[in-house]
């Protein structure tokens, strides 16, 4: 069996990784393709093929996934002349790991082949979840049982996930990755305000997080972030500008599924602010930033 995987990113290239080694095993071909030549270089070396374009990768695989920033590299690699959708090999499954747009990836769907399995799938436990091949998917499929009766399809994903959470038809996979964002950043801008509390009433705050993540406040946001907020790194393994990105997927998720989303619209502008004072590439957590300036506290 050939494989495509487009995009090589921090979640791309754990994702290939662990799909290169199963390739490997199992003697099927990956073809991986992105415009960081080093991210492909390193993939090469482990047996994989470089990718001559999109068009090629999507003419000779049988298989198919793509790992991109956003709706708009997504449409780049799947629409036009050179896209996937007017090259896809006959009854070829593409699985469209990203954080994406419900109203874009529908749009997709109505050009794709009516041979061709399209598949929300967009994967959740970071960047180090993926390089240790222990993500979570979350699929988006109108016929379920494509991946029910398919042996050889689970083992292959089993190869970088440790979960396929199978959400419901077409655009689920995404809806479900939105909700746990939402979630987070909330969460993630709460934290940020109890510490602030804590810290101009004098209590020690590393006191305060082991009480917090004993208590009915204990969640992932609370147990991984504040540890980077006290030693003053906010995380940078991911960037401000995509928090915001995601922010404002949530948002326009709520106008398109007319869903009154107050609490997300109010963080999203505080997304927005802190990336308009911080850059894009600040990490995601100088959101908090914004707290300790207003405050004029910083949280260590």
């Amino acid at each position: 069996m050939k494989i495509g995987f487009i995009g090589l990113g921090n979640m791309g290239s754990g994702i290939a990784h662990n799909l290169q080694q199963y390739c490997k095993a199992n003697s099927h071909q990956l073809y991986v393709l992105d415009l960081n030549q080093a991210a492909v270089d390193k993939i090469v070396e482990q047996g994989a093929l470089a990718g001559e374009s999109i068009k090629q990768v999507a003419a000779d695989c049988d298989l198919l996934f793509t790992s991109l920033p956003s709706a708009k590299e997504i449409d780049i690699v799947a629409t036009g002349e050179s896209g996937i959708l007017q090259n896809a090999k006959p009854n070829q499954i593409w699985f469209e790991t990203s954080t994406n747009e419900l109203a874009e990836w529908q749009k997709i769907k109505d050009l794709a082949p009516d041979s061709m399995t399209l598949i929300d799938a967009p994967v959740t436990g970071g960047a180090e979840g993926a390089a240790a091949g222990t993500l979570t998917m979350l699929v988006g499929i109108d016929d379920e049982s494509i991946l029910d009766s398919n042996t050889k399809l689970a083992e292959l994903l089993a190869s970088f996930t440790n979960k396929v959470a199978l959400m419901g038809p077409s655009g689920a996979g995404y809806v479900t990755k939105l909700s746990q964002l939402h979630l987070n950043y909330l969460v993630a801008q709460g934290i940020g305000e109890a510490l602030m509390l804590g810290k101009k009433a004098g209590i020690d705050l590393n006191n305060l997080w082991s009480v917090l993540k004993t208590s009915c406040a204990q969640s992932y946001v609370v147990d991984a972030y504040i540890p980077m907020v006290l030693d003053g790194s906010y995380d940078p393994s991911f960037a401000l500008g995509l928090a915001t990105k995601d922010m404002r997927l949530i948002t326009d998720l709520g106008n398109h599924l007319n869903v009154d989303l107050e609490l997300a619209n109010k963080v999203y502008e505080t997304y927005v602010e802190a990336n308009e004072k911080h850059g894009f590439d600040a990490p995601h957590l100088s959101v908090l930033k914004l707290i300790e300036e207003k405050s004029d506290q910083e949280l260590r």
